[in-house]
């Protein structure tokens, strides 16, 4: 089973709304999608909410429990865990390998093809666990540079614990997100990317959407508010990229 992980310690760089939408594009393939909200805003459930989100039997336990009030089913092939954003707090501390025994529990690993785990922007404990839980970690970044100051410094993190066997990722990939192909700047600093990290290191570009923002205020992934705009478009390619 894939344990996607997105991470970033910097804020606004599209982590929720890569997750939603890769929930539903791996949904739509027909892949069974179990969803992590680990930032206490809880905003996962905000781009799932108009899909129908309702009670369910099936998980009845949570990795971190006073974090979440509870899962719940968003469709036929996507439930995410509803957060209690009255008591969540990135700060507490949680061990290491927390998400890892859960998302490797049977009745996890029984019921889903792929556990996605959003992140706090932030260098907390529960970030810790979603990257050693992880076998894919994902770095989604805008091509500029000071972000890829901030991606370099993950992805050495990021590497030296996998080598220390403290995270068990066997693939760790850059998303450049928000992209203009119009801003010379974004087609140098993504050139720069593919010549230091490799073209397999980078996965496919995300361009700057209106329509993703839109979804979003009507509490809806990508696919499911605009299915023909760029923006489905390059999650509809991603979601292939990850899948294949």
């Amino acid at each position: 089973m894939k344990v996607i992980t997105v991470a970033n310690r910097k804020g606004g760089t599209a982590k929720t709304t890569t997750v939603v939408n890769l929930a539903y594009g791996f949904a739509q393939a027909g892949k069974r999608v179990m969803v992590i909200d680990l930032d206490n805003q809880g905003h996962v459930m905000h781009g799932l909410k108009a899909l129908g989100c309702a009670p369910q039997n099936e998980i009845t336990e949570l990795p971190i429990s006073h974090f979440f009030t509870s899962v719940v089913k968003c469709s036929e092939n996507i439930y995410a865990t509803n957060v209690d954003t009255n008591k969540a707090n990135t700060n507490d501390n949680i061990t290491l390998d927390t998400l890892r025994n859960w998302c490797d529990s049977v009745p996890v690993t029984t019921h889903f093809d792929i556990v996605l785990i959003d992140t706090p922007p932030t260098l907390s404990p529960q970030l810790m666990a979603a990257l050693s839980a992880a076998t894919d970690i994902i770095i989604p970044a805008t091509p500029l540079p000071l972000a890829t100051d901030g991606v370099q410094k993950l992805l050495t993190a990021c590497r030296n614990a996998m080598a220390e066997r403290k995270f068990r990722a066997t693939r760790l990939t850059i998303l450049p997100v928000m992209v203009e192909q119009n801003l010379k700047l974004h087609r140098q600093e993504l050139s720069g990317w593919y010549e230091r990290y490799g073209r397999n290191k980078v996965l496919v570009p995300i361009r700057k959407s209106i329509k993703l923002a839109e979804a979003f205020a009507q509490n809806k992934p990508v696919f499911a508010y605009a299915p023909h705009s760029r923006g489905a478009h390059d999650y509809t390619e991603l979601c292939k990229q990850l899948i294949g």
